[in-house]
């Protein structure tokens, strides 16, 4: 009875370990999200002001343009900024990602401008 006891408190002490382990990753994950999106953010901003400071009606040097950041809360992204004229609309594409291998999290933003 007792070696019976002793196995199942160790199955629920192995349980508990896997779910915490599980839980930060996914926190970390999460945190890594957030920053990939300010990444697109930032550079989806980088991008207008680049494209609307030519003439309003073109892309200016915002072709295939990459940002690094070494900013606090930014170390460590990229975000590669496209833009796209057609007629009288600006459209900027941002991809920014943080992180690497498994844990690299990327997320895009895109803004239309007229």
């Amino acid at each position: 009875m007792a070696i019976f006891l002793i196995t199942v408190m160790a199955l629920i002490v192995t349980t508990i370990a896997q779910l915490q382990q599980s839980s930060g990753e996914m926190e970390a994950l999460d945190i890594l999200s957030t920053r990939a999106f300010y990444a697109a953010e930032s550079g989806a901003q980088a991008g207008l002001v680049d494209a609307l400071n030519e003439d309003g009606s073109s892309c200016g040097d915002v072709e295939d343009r990459t940002l690094t950041f070494g900013e606090a809360g930014l170390k460590g992204c990229t975000t590669e900024i496209r833009c796209d004229s057609s007629g009288s609309a600006v459209v900027i594409r941002s991809e920014g990602s943080c992180g690497s291998g498994t844990s690299e999290v990327v997320r895009t933003v895109e803004v239309k401008a007229r």
